[in-house]
C-alpha cells in the first residue's frame, strides 16, 4: 500500500475533491488593507510633516528677511512687536509666508505689516489687514494686477493741472503698476470675489472708460469758458477781487479751440488749492474757494460740446501705450464690482510695493 498517495474515490454524479492539497487563494482582506494603512500612514504624514516643516521654517526665514530692513526705516514699528494686536497680524503673516515662495508675496507681507503700523488704529483698518494678510498667498498673481489697477484708476489722479505732463505722470505710475498682462473674462473677479476682495454686482458691466473717466479728471476734460466772452468777461472780475488776472488762472483748452479753463485737474482739487501772491504760494482762502467755484459755474455744458472734448481727450489718453492698454482692458470688463476694505488695502499695499511715490489712498 503506497501509504504518500492521497485519492478518493466518488460515486456517480458526485464531486471528487483531493484533500490536502487546495489552496483557496481569495486576494488581502479589507481588514489587512486597514491594517497596512494603519501602520503605513503615520509614518508617511512622519516624513512629510518633517519635509513641510522644513519648507515652512525655510520661507518664514526668507521672508523675515524682507521685514527686518523695514523695522529700522518705519518709525513705530520696533515698538509694535510688543503690541498684543501686532503679534495677531504677525502670526498670520507667518502662516501666509509659509505656503508661498514668491518674492513678490514676501515683499507684499511686509508692507501689509508696515500698513498695520501706520493704519491699524482705525477697526476698520485693522480688519482688512488681518483678512488681506490671510489671503496673500491665495490670490493670483494676474487678478491681484487687476484689482491693483481698479483701485488706483479709481482713486488716484495727477496734482497737476498741466494736462500733458498729468497724463505723462499716469503714464510712469501705471508702467509700473502693470506689471504682467491685465486679466481677461469673468473668472478673476470671482477668484476676487470669492477672497472677499470685492463684491461682483448683476446690475450689469461697467460704463465705458470714455463715459466715466473724463468725470473723473473733469478739470482736463471739460468745456470751459468761451475766451472773450460774456462769461469771460464775469470770471475775470470775479478773479479781481482776489487780486488774480484771467490771464493767469485761466489757460487754453487744448481740447476745444478759443476756450479757457482753470489750470486744475478736477473741481474738487479746488479745496486744495495754493494760490500764490507776490510770489509765496499759500493754502486757499474761503474767499478765493469760493470765486474759484464760481469761476468754474461759468464753464459751459453743452453736450455736444462736451462729447467732443470727451473724444478728444480719450484719443490724448491712447497716445500714451499703457494707458491705451489700461483703456482697453476697462472696456472689456464683463461685470460691475465694488472694492471692500480688504480689497482696498491689499490693491493700495501692493501699489505702495511697486510705487513708493504713490500717495497715501487708505
Amino acid at each position: 500500500m503506497d501509504v504518500n498517495k492521497q485519492s478518493q474515490q466518488a460515486g456517480e454524479g458526485s464531486q471528487l475533491v483531493q484533500a490536502g492539497t487546495i489552496v483557496i487563494n481569495q486576494g488581502v482582506s479589507e481588514e489587512r488593507v486597514r491594517t497596512v494603512f494603519n501602520e503605513m500612514v503615520p509614518r508617511a504624514l512622519e516624513e512629510y510633516t518633517k519635509e513641510a516643516y522644513t519648507k515652512a521654517n525655510e520661507r518664514i526665514t526668507n521672508w523675515e528677511n524682507s521685514v527686518l530692513p523695514r523695522v529700522n526705516e518705519v518709525k513705530g514699528m520696533l515698538e509694535a512687536f510688543a503690541d498684543p494686536a501686532f503679534q495677531q497680524v504677525l502670526r498670520k503673516a507667518q502662516q501666509s509666508a509659509a505656503v508661498t515662495d514668491e518674492k513678490a508675496d514676501y515683499d507684499l507681507l511686509t508692507e501689509l505689516l508696515v500698513c498695520h503700523v501706520e493704519k491699524g488704529d482705525s477697526r476698520k483698518n485693522y480688519v482688512g489687514i488681518n483678512k488681506a494678510v490671510e489671503i496673500v498667498g491665495q490670490i493670483d498673481n494676474d487678478a491681484l494686477c487687476g484689482l491693483t489697477v481698479a483701485h488706483v484708476l479709481e482713486r488716484f489722479a495727477p496734482i497737476t493741472g498741466d494736462v500733458t505732463y498729468g497724463l505723462e505722470v499716469l503714464e510712469e505710475v501705471y508702467r509700473k503698476l502693470v506689471y504682467q498682462e491685465l486679466p481677461k473674462g469673468e473668472d478673476w473677479l470671482d477668484h476676487l470675489d470669492t477672497l472677499g476682495a470685492i463684491r461682483m454686482s448683476s446690475m450689469g458691466g461697467f460704463k465705458k472708460f470714455i463715459d466715466y473717466y473724463p468725470k473723473v479728471l473733469n478739470g482736463y476734460a471739460c468745456i470751459g469758458i468761451k475766451k472773450e466772452s460774456e462769461e469771460y468777461h464775469k470770471a475775470s472780475e470775479l478773479l479781481q477781487e482776489i487780486s488774480l488776472n484771467a490771464e493767469t488762472c485761466l489757460k487754453p483748452n487744448e481740447f476745444l479751440d478759443g476756450f479757457v479753463r482753470i489750470d486744475i485737474r478736477s473741481f474738487d482739487q479746488i479745496e486744495t488749492l495754493r494760490v500764490i501772491h507776490q510770489g509765496i504760494g499759500k493754502p486757499i482762502t474761503s474767499k478765493e474757494k469760493q470765486v474759484f467755484e464760481a469761476v468754474w459755474k461759468l464753464y459751459e455744458t453743452d453736450a455736444n460740446k462736451q462729447k467732443q472734448v470727451n473724444e478728444a481727450f480719450v484719443k490724448k489718453w491712447d497716445s500714451y501705450p499703457v494707458l491705451k492698454e489700461i483703456h482697453g482692458w476697462w472696456d472689456e470688463i464683463p461685470t460691475s464690482f465694488s472694492i471692500t476694505k480688504v480689497g482696498e488695502i491689499l490693491a493700495h499695499t501692493n501699489a505702495k510695493r511697486c510705487d513708493s511715490t504713490i500717495p497715501d489712498m487708505i
